[in-house]
């Protein structure tokens, strides 16, 4: 781990620094001089701004390229001391307060900021039952098991999950349980087994899942040198129905994020469901790009390079729900309102308006960019492989995608009944029928969209067909041959209009800048 210190006190003669990390102190200037074009500077994990940087306007433009957003930390007492170029640094950069001891911060930073993001589900259906204690269960979905038990106000174990979790070394692992809790406590019970060991295992940790806050996971297994094995167990206490959502493991960051530094998120406390977001305030200057990740098995933010690389500020979205993610919406639209809350949130904090956003999206991610970005009367909405039709996307699995994407029909339970065709075509409905009022007289609307697409292949269509769309400020479709997944150029033209509107909308010539 690289850490550059910039101020007045240096700490490596002070604290005790790890190792394994490379300690800077006010060596950026000198590292500078030595750079060329073959050898550049390398990046820092960490940034330390204790006291006057004595940096250059420059120098700063510079050294902001070399750490990622929420890495860079500095002392609360800086403010009166730092002239208006570093202030610019450290807001641009998402710098944080410093508020605990110099030490123990030092001793936190690796398992803070390192790079990579890295999360798991564990569905319902791999946690064995104790046959003993459950008198009947079924399975809502598939992310979602319904049990029904009397517990006689004893803590009983309700099962344990099939599946292990690795834990690797020096990482945190943060649980987290999506739960429809009626009348009932819940707890985790967790057996960490050390490697070579005879199976006999030593540790274990008891954490109560029945109180809500969003801001704190359910258990942070703290770090180790070496990996470890994890098994779980689920106990409960109560009696009646009790819902049991996905399990998640993630790697945690003691608090500095989710995922990756400075992610935050949305959690729906009736269900415990969430989604997560992450804000780069980039060089404050419009617009705000906002990106919804489309469909992944594995937990985590989507293009954050790509938009990172921009220069422009930057709002991610991702979704962790059932298996793929569930397009961001559910059927009380809770998270409707909480993700355009945050866009709009943003966009206050940066000084824009809506007339300053860009909302882009591919596959899974255009439902939330189309439907979010006409609502807010977005600038412009960007998105490649378009998929609105949630109910016919789901009604074409039988014959069109036989045994593929059956979680469809997941998908569209959670926003709204569908039990059969006339459901899934009342889904549809609705979102024409809201989407058609809306005022995109201001909104450059560009899709580029698959011809043979095996998941929704009448969204551009239907697009073209919409009062809304007909009074947008500019409608560009364009078709690439195959089904959804077949041609990745059509991911390289949603990115070329990206630069366009970024070129001909705000005067940012992304090629000459990067």
């Amino acid at each position: 781990m690289r850490v550059l210190q910039l101020g007045n006190d240096n700490w490596e003669k002070k604290y005790t620094i790890p190792e394994d990390m490379e300690w800077h102190f006010n060596d950026f200037s000198f590292e500078e001089k030595k750079a060329t074009k073959k050898k550049g500077i390398k990046s820092y994990d960490v940034i330390l701004v204790t006291g006057k940087t004595n940096l250059t306007s420059d120098q700063l433009k510079k050294l902001k390229n070399l750490v990622s957003p929420y890495h860079v930390l500095y002392s609360s007492n800086l403010n009166t001391e730092l002239d208006d170029h570093e202030k610019y640094f450290l807001k641009s950069i998402a710098a944080q307060k410093i508020k605990e001891e110099p030490q123990y911060l030092i001793d936190r930073l690796p398992i803070r900021y390192f790079s990579g993001q890295s999360g798991l589900r564990i569905f319902p259906s791999q946690l064995k039952l104790n046959e003993h204690v459950v008198k009947s269960y079924e399975f809502e979905e598939q992310g979602h098991l319904k049990v029904n038990l009397d517990t006689h106000n004893e803590w009983v174990n309700l099962g344990t999950y099939k599946s292990g979790v690795f834990i690797d070394p020096d990482k945190q692992i943060n649980f987290w349980l999506s739960l429809k809790n009626f009348n009932f406590q819940v707890r985790l019970r967790i057996f960490i087994q050390q490697p070579g060991t005879d199976g006999d295992v030593k540790e274990q940790r008891v954490i109560d899942l029945s109180s809500f806050n969003k801001d704190e996971y359910f258990s942070q297994i703290e770090a180790s040198d070496h990996y470890r094995t994890a098994t779980l167990n689920l106990e409960v206490k109560g009696s009646g129905d009790l819902i049991i959502g996905v399990l998640h493991s993630r790697w945690g960051r003691d608090g500095a994020g989710n995922f990756i530094a400075g992610g935050q998120r949305i959690v729906n406390p009736q269900t415990r469901d969430d989604i997560a977001y992450y804000f780069n305030p980039g060089d404050l200057k419009p617009p705000l790009n906002v990106y919804f990740s489309g469909a992944r098995e594995a937990e985590g933010f989507e293009a954050y390079f790509l938009f990172k690389g921009l220069k422009a500020p930057m709002l991610l979205f991702t979704d962790m729900r059932l298996n793929i993610g569930q397009f961001y919406d559910d059927e009380d639209n809770f998270f409707e309102q909480e993700i355009i809350k945050t866009i709009k949130s943003k966009l206050n904090e940066l000084g824009f308006d809506e007339s300053q956003l860009l909302v882009n999206g591919i596959s899974m991610g255009t439902y939330p960019a189309i439907k979010y970005g006409a609502k807010m009367g977005a600038h412009a909405i960007n998105v490649a492989k378009p998929l609105v039709n949630l109910g016919y996307i789901a009604s074409r699995t039988a014959l069109d995608r036989p045994d593929e994407f059956e979680t469809m029909f997941d998908i569209d339970k959670g926003i709204g009944p569908a039990t059969d065709r006339n459901d899934l075509k009342k889904i549809d409905e609705n979102f024409w029928k809201e989407f058609d009022k809306q005022d995109l007289s201001k909104t450059r609307f560009f899709a580029g969209y698959m011809i043979n697409d095996d998941y929704d292949d009448k969204a551009v269509k239907e697009l073209k067909e919409s009062p809304a769309v007909k009074q947008a400020a500019q409608f560009s479709a364009k078709g690439f041959l195959g089904r959804h997944n077949d041609d990745p150029q059509i991911n390289y033209w949603f990115i070329d209009r990206l630069n366009e509107l970024l070129r001909e909308d705000f005067g940012r010539d992304n090629e000459k800048r990067n």
